[in-house]
């Protein structure tokens, strides 16, 4: 420590915060069993490239502490990632590394670029049974949803303890994955995070600012028992104000900060551009949390009057979603919705905030959104089909939203139906949207999906059919995915509705609306067509784009799949051979487990094998190790010695020292006291510790076992 500076020197003060503050914070929070062979700096500094990862997380994600700890998995099998992080909500997922230096100069190499990507690719294809560490175990649900969610997003984290910049090389590794993975939007993306970012993040932590906002309020109520609350209408110009000054900090306490540009923030904002005036009818409204709320006069104190609110300490717990639509139609058309106002709801808690903030958040977090699909409840189109189901089937057909769903043999759903009707469709395009979610089955317009759906009136015979064929087809694929292996069997996944569209394609459906169409023989061909459609599929997918190639972008990419579509058209109506599926497609044979070899130092215990105090001598076994000990060892040759104790922990004696020690353990802790810097990762520490005739303790223990094998 240097006198007068609080720290030591040789580490910039920014950069000594955020030390100070990682090892405080995330003490008892990250996993540092595998690190209880270091000590003094060598821990510390692995410690600290950990703490980064979580602080990292928790810049990004805005979660606790506890949580962020979780998330880091660094270590053994970590495949390039030091952190994961997913938004169940939104879909979105955060892969991070971070590189810690005590000098402030650290950074990210090539080849730690290329091991990231391939980190990448691994969770991409979903193979994560095997290949990384059990500190994964907890994501592997939330990452196998998300990356078959169309909502899906995701931001490499680079945490780099110095100057947050990307050499060339290392930018050159991501802008290539980011091309080939993102053709079909802003999927992927990185970012760096530098010594600046954590030490803002740092200052953030211990002088959090309230955020006030004013808002006018008209036709207000106001209670004051057993809190006081307003309630009222407020011009939108106002809550987009909020946003342009703070941002995302309006949303400190909601269960979930706004999640941009998503299904239900395109339709408030879709509301406000056309027609603003009805927004207030449309739209459930923003609850706001506060501190304290001052009102002001600026004419008479009567209900039908206007009141000024000056509310302090805000967050906005139910309607985030409005809030951040509302500043998006203000920055593209101010003028226009301008007209439009939303109802706002003002709770003062003051010293109650601890005992209400929650409930209130959790109870307002039910808002129903208003969207495309709503509408088309006023599409008499829909009630025609529903009469036509009962009429010519006897069947429920429903299509408005909060209706239950019939039982599969009843009838459907306009969900259903919808599917169904995209990919029966002549293009693909329309199964290719429905596979990025039904919302976009609802769109209108010149090239929405919903009037090539339903504009030309499907009769009911049409769509119940379709809908019972296209169960049919999951069923056989289904069956099929279980005969597959990785990349193939997630290529049946992905691709069901694609792979439907094409069973249709090649099925005659030119009467499927009669009365009078065999049913029975179309659905009997559907389990033979499945089969025959993915084995071409999966074979064209390799060949046209690589067999790497990241399947979400190519399952979402309309153009990519409608090529596809006229390759295994082509070739299933030709009725050539159908190609042979790689090996590593098909499930791995079980092989039976060899018996594994039982420790050294348990086995010699068992066996009685050594007495208490047979000497034993510590064997260096590599040239490095050698020359990294040699001096050390010499300068007491009580450091080389010690005696065994029949424990199967702490077998060692050191005569050095006279404390116990396991036999790994020892060799380690010898390591450290000489000095020897680029030690190996991993020890075998019985096979250094050796008897007076020059054989191990790990030899030992093998001739033992190998005579019990033979009896």
């Amino acid at each position: 420590m240097s006198s007068g500076q609080g720290g030591d020197r040789r580490i910039p003060l920014e950069v000594q915060h955020v030390r100070q503050a990682l090892l405080r914070d995330y003490e008892g929070l990250i996993y540092d069993d595998d690190l209880k062979r270091y000590q003094g700096a060598a821990w510390e500094q692995r410690f600290l490239s950990r703490a980064l990862t979580a602080s990292a997380v928790r810049l990004v994600t805005g979660c606790d502490y506890e949580a962020a700890g979780q998330a880091v998995i660094d270590g053994e099998n970590d495949q390039g990632i030091d952190g994961v992080a997913v938004d169940e909500s939104s879909r979105k997922v955060w892969l991070v590394q971070a590189k810690w230096s005590d000098a402030g100069k650290g950074k990210m190499d090539q080849g730690e670029a290329l091991k990231f990507i391939e980190g990448l690719r691994l969770i991409e294809r979903r193979e994560l049974e095997g290949t990384f560490n059990e500190r994964l175990d907890p994501f592997k649900g939330q990452l196998d949803v998300a990356m078959g969610d169309a909502r899906l997003q995701i931001m490499l984290v680079i945490a780099v303890m110095g100057p947050p910049v990307l050499s060339d090389a290392v930018t050159k590794v991501l802008e290539r994955a980011r091309k080939e993975f993102d053709s079909r939007g802003p999927v992927l993306d990185y970012r760096v995070y530098g010594v600046a970012d954590f030490h803002q993040q740092l200052r953030q932590d211990l002088a959090p600012k309230p955020i006030d906002v004013e808002a006018t309020m008209t036709g207000w109520i106001k209670r004051d028992t057993p809190f006081e609350a307003w309630q009222g209408t407020v011009a939108v110009r106002d809550v987009a104000q909020w946003f342009s000054e703070h941002g995302d900090g309006l949303y400190e306490q909601n269960v979930r900060k706004s999640l941009g540009l998503t299904r239900i923030n395109s339709g408030i904002k879709e509301t406000l551009l056309n027609e603003p005036e009805n927004f207030w009818y449309f739209n459930n409204g923003i609850t706001v949390l506060c501190d304290s709320i001052e009102p002001h006069w600026p004419g008479r104190r009567k209900p039908d009057e206007p009141v000024k609110l000056m509310m302090n300490g805000v967050s906005v717990v139910n309607g985030a979603q409005t809030v951040s639509a509302i500043h998006e139609a203000m920055q593209q058309d101010a003028q226009r919705v301008d007209d439009a106002d939303v109802t706002v709801r003002a709770f003062s808690l003051g010293q109650d905030r601890p005992a209400y903030a929650k409930r209130i958040t959790e109870t307002t977090n039910t808002q129903n959104d208003v969207s495309q699909r709503d509408f088309i409840a006023l599409d008499g189109a829909q009630a025609a089909i529903r009469e036509d189901f009962l009429l010519s089937l006897g069947k429920t057909y429903v299509y408005k939203r909060g209706e239950p769903d019939p039982s599969p043999d009843a009838g459907c759903s306009v969900e259903h139906a919808a599917v169904a009707l995209a990919c029966a469709h002549r293009s693909p395009d329309l199964a290719v949207r429905a596979s990025q979610g039904t919302d976009t089955l609802w769109e209108r317009g010149s090239s929405g999906s919903y009037p090539r759906l339903f504009g030309e009136g499907p009769t009911a015979y049409r769509i119940w059919r379709l809908v019972q064929a296209r169960r049919v087809v999951g069923a056989a694929l289904d069956a099929r995915r279980k005969e597959l292996h990785g990349r193939a069997a997630d290529m049946a996944r992905r691709g069901e509705l694609l792979i439907t569209h094409l069973v249709f394609q090649l099925l005659d459906l030119e009467d499927v609306g009669e009365h009078g169409f065999d049913v029975g023989a179309m659905l009997d061909r559907i389990p033979d067509l499945t089969g025959q459609v993915l084995t071409w599929l999966i074979y064209h997918v390799d060949a046209e784009y690589g067999p790497n190639s990241f399947l979400s972008t190519t399952f979402t990419d309309e153009t990519r799949c409608k090529d596809l579509a006229k390759l295994v058209l082509d070739d299933v109506r030709g009725g050539g051979s159908i190609p042979s599926l790689r090996d590593d497609y098909r499930p791995p044979k079980r092989r039976p487990r060899k018996q594994r070899r039982p420790n050294a130092v348990p086995t010699l215990v068992s066996a009685g094998r050594l007495a208490d105090g047979t000497r034993l001598t510590y064997r260096p076994q590599h040239n490095s190790e050698i020359l990294a000990v040699r001096d050390w060892v010499a300068e007491d040759q009580r450091r080389a010695t010690a005696t065994w104790v029949n424990d199967r922990r702490n077998c060692l004696l050191w005569a050095y020292d006279g404390q116990r020690y396991s036999a790994t353990g020892l060799v380690i802790h010898i390591w450290e006291l000489s000095g020897y810097e680029r030690s190996p990762v991993s020890v075998q520490g019985p096979g250094r510790w050796t008897l007076d005739d020059g054989q191990s303790l790990w030899e030992l223990a093998v001739e033992i076992f190998k005579r019990n094998e033979e009896n």
